[in-house]
């Protein structure tokens, strides 16, 4: 096993679109109550979409590598909006059952707010509420909550809250 050191987190490549589309599946399998994508909107998607999203400016993803195995993910959008491009938003944030432990969403997040910083005013993220860990590492970063959404999400026949975290990056 590869110590948490040695596990590097960089901004993925267009070359890193196989890699990403593998973990982001595997994610939307392994937590599907904590995404609102679903495997199956996401399964489908052409590998030339994902490098070109892979490759937008400012908008980023970041990935936690244990070696060449891509173990973590995180991404940052902007808004297309004239009058919403100073918020950005921390999405997709997950890191494999297997590697958890190591403080990769910490890292992760952590590399998101860095690179926001240069782009952003305010960045914006979504917890499902139950989600201590997440939730955890979100407040222990700086972002406070400001907005509760009871029935957020519904998968399985089942609904789950989400919270609303923004971090003042000013």
């Amino acid at each position: 096993m590869v110590e948490p050191m040695q596990i590097a987190v960089r901004r993925l490549t267009r070359d890193d679109a196989e890699r990403f589309q593998a973990l982001r599946l595997h994610c939307l399998q392994t937590a599907p109550e904590a995404f609102g994508s679903s495997y199956e909107e996401e399964c489908g998607r052409d590998i030339a979409e994902i490098r070109s999203m892979l490759e937008a400016q400012p908008n980023a993803v970041f990935g936690a590598f244990a070696g060449d195995q891509l173990v973590g993910l995180a991404g940052f959008a902007v808004s297309p909006k004239a009058k919403k491009r100073h918020v950005g938003l921390l999405w997709g944030v997950f890191v494999d059952p297997a590697w958890r432990g190591h403080d990769l969403g910490r890292r992760l997040t952590a590399a998101v707010i860095e690179h926001a910083r240069q782009h952003v005013d305010v960045l914006h993220a979504t917890v499902m509420a139950t989600n201590l860990s997440a939730r955890n590492i979100y407040l222990g970063l700086g972002f406070t909550v400001f907005g509760f959404e009871k029935d957020a999400l519904r998968y399985d026949g089942k609904s789950y809250d989400d919270e609303h975290l923004r971090l003042d990056l000013r």
